[in-house]
């Protein structure tokens, strides 16, 4: 049924393709025959009065009305012109009175002219053409007045072709144009067919209708996705835009779009110059109307042309959550191995007691020793809501626990809500690199306070991260290129926290301040307006 309905469809295009050919042809025909027959008819006018006019201009002509009868010679002459002019079939010359002095037909001469259409010239009319019946049967005639030298009018001269010539003439044109239209139809129907077979291979091989239930079937699937879509020329004009795209943009479902710039409507887009380079990024975060997308642009190239390129990108708030589930696993992990290495070590010095039967000494380390401080812990749990970043400071809590290093959440620490607008992938490479390289300075050396102070800001548009340490200050030509990879104190492999944290400040358009001294300590704050 499918198929049945498919060979109706392409039949029926088949039937209008060569429905319109045909009604071209064949209006073409009409319009040229008309007018092939105007122009033909206009020559055969044209032929008879110029050849009316030219006798009417002879002397012989004037002689003959002025004698009564044309010379021998003369009419030998105008014989010969009627026999060789094949669009010329009767010649007459009369006087005033009407009576012939030359006929084509010698037997006419003398006779009266025939046909009432000579008054108007015996009147004194300019020249004229009419159709009347004379005695060779109907004809279409040229009138041309004779005078003489003083300008009086002495008879006339009549031009005529017959008008079964003319229907002959008609006809033949007629018949010929009847075979190019055939002939033309016929190529028509040829070129009807190579053109259903053209469209065929230009739409790579689907029937129309199939391309259709394509086309609305990617419609419907691209505006189901929950990622959005842009695709634009080369120009930087929109080709394609789905509803997720027009939804992150704050745009009406219904709103057009396509064929504008992609700029009038998200004016910080990079894509054009995807379109421009040819260059594909994957995976690139960035913001849109205030919301924290990844995307990635690719350029769209046919037979190795640029010729546009598309984007999609999505919303990074259902990523964020599963990340932040995942990355808070991995640092819960990793909190749990901190404690169970603590707390072996604990172990170790209660079973050390034991081997030396100091057991009023082990129950003395039991009842007085604490992997950490369980207020802090609970501290960290209540007000920190980014379960990944908790885990986080939680394992920094008990390792700084572990160096002997005291790790503080700063009390005025706040959240002003359960979900941020910073990520929490961004918490963790921020606050991790801080602690942990205040950590490592503060263990690398015997400094008599060891202590890290962290304070964490966020309310809405704006967060601050603060981190404070007692120890030795970073050096000037550290502190010159930290930002550059490899800058470090610790040797190879190291060097890559600093350039992290910049990349997401200047990312968020944020600042990053660091405050140093040599030998009392360092002091960074980062701000991030989101």
């Amino acid at each position: 049924m499918r198929g049945l309905a498919k060979r109706t469809y392409s039949s029926r295009l088949f039937l209008w393709i060569l429905l319109l050919i045909s009604f071209t042809i064949l209006l073409t025909g009409i319009v040229c025959l008309q007018y092939a027959l105007n122009i033909k008819g206009g020559a055969q006018d044209t032929n008879i009065s110029e050849t009316a006019t030219m006798i009417a201009g002879m002397e012989q002509t004037k002689e003959a009305i002025v004698s009564g009868k044309a010379s021998d010679a003369f009419a030998a002459e105008l014989d010969t012109l009627v026999s060789h002019f094949s669009e010329l079939d009767v010649i007459v010359i009369c006087g005033m009175d009407g009576v012939r002095v030359y006929h084509t037909n010698p037997d006419r001469i003398g006779e009266n002219f025939i046909g009432g259409d000579e008054k108007a010239i015996l009147e004194g009319a300019e020249p004229y053409i009419s159709v009347a019946t004379g005695t060779l049967g109907r004809q279409r005639r040229a009138f041309h007045g004779v005078t003489d030298e003083s300008g009086q009018q002495i008879g006339f001269v009549m031009a005529s072709v017959l008008n079964d010539r003319v229907v002959l003439l008609r006809r033949e044109i007629i018949r010929t144009y009847l075979l190019l239209l055939l002939i033309m139809l016929a190529a028509g129907g040829v070129l009807a067919i190579l053109s259903r077979q053209t469209l065929e291979n230009i739409l790579l091989g689907y029937r129309p209708e199939e391309l259709v239930n394509l086309y609305i079937e990617r419609e419907e699937v691209m505006n189901a996705m929950e990622e959005g879509l842009f695709a634009i020329d080369t120009e930087g004009r929109i080709i394609e835009m789905n509803t997720s795209a027009k939804r992150m943009l704050d745009l009406d479902p219904d709103t057009p779009v396509e064929g504008k710039l992609l700029t009038e409507f998200y004016p910080e887009t990079l894509l054009p110059n995807t379109a421009k380079t040819g260059v594909a990024e994957h995976n690139v975060s960035f913001m849109i109307k205030g919301k924290n997308i990844i995307s990635s642009r690719i350029p769209v190239r046919r037979g190795g042309r640029i010729i546009g390129a598309a984007s999609v990108f999505r919303n990074k708030t259902e990523l964020t959550r599963l990340a932040e589930e995942l990355t808070g696993a991995k640092y819960m992990v990793d909190t749990l191995r901190a404690v169970n290495h603590e707390f072996m070590n604990k172990l170790h010095v209660i079973l050390g007691y034991l081997e030396m039967d100091q057991v009023d000494s082990a129950k003395e380390f039991i009842l007085n020793t604490s992997l950490v401080s369980g207020a802090a812990v609970s501290d960290i749990r209540q007000r920190v809501p980014v379960p990944s970043l908790a885990a986080l400071l939680i394992g920094k809590l008990l390792r700084a626990s572990e160096l002997g290093i005291t790790f503080v959440l700063k009390q005025d620490s706040y959240f002003y809500s359960k979900q941020t607008e910073l990520p929490a992938d961004c918490y963790i490479v921020l606050v991790g690199n801080l602690v942990e390289n205040a950590m490592d300075e503060l263990n690398s050396h015997d400094y008599p306070v060891k202590r890290i102070e962290l304070g964490i800001y966020s309310e809405e548009g704006h967060t601050t991260i603060v981190c404070d340490d007692t120890g030795g200050g970073i050096p000037e030509e550290i502190l010159f290129s930290i930002y550059q990879r490899g800058t470090t104190t610790k040797g190879e492999g190291h060097g890559n926290g600093y350039p992290l944290m910049k990349e997401i400040v200047d990312r968020y358009e944020g600042t990053f301040h660091i405050d140093t001294e040599m030998g009392e300590g360092t002091s960074i704050e980062i701000n991030l307006p989101v």
